[in-house]
């Protein structure tokens, strides 16, 4: 026969009987409020840094076409640019980007890409300096400094490397494809020294006077006054003084232009007559040289003017935040 002791203990481990729950201990409440209490000041300790920090490094500067640009990227390709040369410009730098987001993005449309093995052929050279060779660790060691000193991610870097290999590409490309043959204007001059100077002698053709007598006898420039003022076939970006180009190809068989300068200061002065026009001449070989060496600037004259782009950098009040910004380091 059990003992009561026995049934008792029994009894104790029945499946439908439940034990008494503990309380949760002081301990325990004490961690669980410190956790929160943290919880809390870390909360707020990230929105206020992303009020005060983030939310100005996450702001945009600069849109071209679909491609955003925020103040952070902005900021350090200033710190990048004052570092090498001693001094930087807010609006230099905005055109700076703008240029090379028109480049990558335009680039490919005429059959411009760039491979990761030519970024890092274009890295290697750069590593390699006036070295003969290098190692790889060396090369890793100099790429680790340009990364830390720049403050680039490696992707941002990479793609700053991509940009200067395809400016060089179109460029080559563009100068390739300059044609032969262009308009082209037979350009008489006589240039002066002063406004006045020029005035006279536009009244005295007016007055019938000839234009390549005039130059002999009032023109400053030796070698077109003994020329009549003759300065030979001309095409657009052959070489001319722009003033002087805008007017010699605005001009119609025969006219005198209106008064222009030539320089900066205002000494030069000038008038111009366009002798004859052809409109498929072929281009002297030191004139379609010139041509050459202006073609990407044109195109990029002309992309710059097309482009959809917006600053965000509207404000003095902007400005003097990333010049603060700029003086803390």
């Amino acid at each position: 026969m059990a003992s009561r002791r026995s049934v008792r203990r029994a009894t104790a481990r029945t499946p439908g009987s439940k034990p008494e729950r503990e309380r949760p201990s002081g301990r325990r409440t004490f961690i669980v409020i410190t956790l929160v209490f943290l919880a809390v000041i870390a909360i707020s300790i990230v929105i206020g840094f992303y009020f005060f920090v983030w939310k100005d490094l996450w702001r945009p500067v600069l849109r071209v076409n679909d491609e955003t640009i925020n103040m952070d990227y902005f900021l350090r390709r200033l710190k990048d640019y004052d570092n090498t040369y001693g001094t930087y410009d807010i609006e230099t730098m905005l055109l700076n980007i703008t240029i090379e987001e028109i480049i990558r993005q335009r680039a490919p449309d005429y059959g411009i890409e760039v491979t990761s093995d030519e970024i890092d052929e274009w890295l290697w050279n750069e590593a390699l300096g006036e070295n003969e060779t290098i190692s790889e660790s060396e090369f890793q060691a100099w790429y680790r400094n340009a990364l830390n000193v720049t403050q680039f991610s490696d992707a941002e870097y990479r793609a700053l490397v991509e940009i200067a290999i395809m400016q060089e590409r179109l460029d080559e490309y563009l100068r390739a494809v300059v044609p032969t043959e262009a308009e082209q204007v037979h350009l008489y001059i006589i240039i002066v020294s002063s406004g006045a100077d020029a005035a006279a002698a536009i009244a005295r053709i007016e007055d019938g006077e000839d234009f390549s007598d005039l130059a002999r006898e009032l023109s400053i420039e030796e070698e077109s006054a003994e020329q009549g003022g003759d300065i030979g076939w001309w095409p657009y970006l052959g070489g001319l003084n722009d003033n002087l180009e805008s007017w010699a190809f605005s001009l119609e068989v025969g006219e005198v232009s209106g008064l222009m300068t030539l320089d900066e200061e205002g000494t030069v002065w000038a008038i111009c007559m366009v002798m004859e026009k052809q409109s498929n001449r072929v281009i002297e070989e030191d004139k379609l040289e010139t041509i050459r060496d202006k073609i990407f600037d044109e195109w990029l004259y002309y992309e710059l003017d097309t482009v959809d782009s917006e600053r965000f950098i509207d404000n003095d009040e902007t400005r003097a935040w990333i010049h603060l910004q700029m003086a803390k380091d």
